[in-house]
């Protein structure tokens, strides 16, 4: 972690995370973008005290495995054992108390959602939500971080 980071360091990562909320699903990344994605939500997330995951997916085991993913890239791996459902979904999952929420979902976005929570002042600029992002960002580097 950075030692108190400077607003000149977090406002430009704060920017490029901040880009794709104009989308409604995640555009086609390099892998050069997908890393440099990657090491900015690690990086947002050591400043963070907690994160929230929201995912929007065709199906619940395709939420599944991205929710398995970011969880075990930003927090601790978790069991999560959701009830089936058919269709298209959302999940979210609360990485300080480990409690998740499932429904159907009917609408247009697809991705990852990623929401970080910090209280202290000198990082209070990675307060916010970013993405969507890619399904499969994490999914080569779960347990790798």
């Amino acid at each position: 972690m950075t030692p108190d980071p400077t607003p000149e360091q977090i406002n430009p990562i704060r920017q490029r995370l901040a880009q794709y909320s104009r989308e409604d699903v995640p555009p086609d990344l390099s892998e050069l973008d997908r890393q440099i994605l990657r090491d900015a939500l690690l990086w947002f997330n050591d400043l963070s005290d907690y994160q929230t995951i929201g995912v929007c997916a065709d199906s619940l085991a395709q939420a599944q495995a991205a929710l398995r993913a970011y969880i075990a890239a930003l927090s601790q791996p978790k069991r999560l054992d959701i009830p089936p459902r058919e269709g298209a979904v959302f999940l979210k999952f609360n990485t300080l108390n480990s409690a998740w929420y499932a429904d159907s979902y009917s609408g247009p976005s697809r991705g990852v959602l990623v929401t970080y929570h910090a209280s202290e002042p000198e990082v209070d600029a990675v307060n916010g939500t970013y993405g969507p992002f890619p399904l499969d960002l994490f999914s080569q580097q779960a347990g790798h971080r």
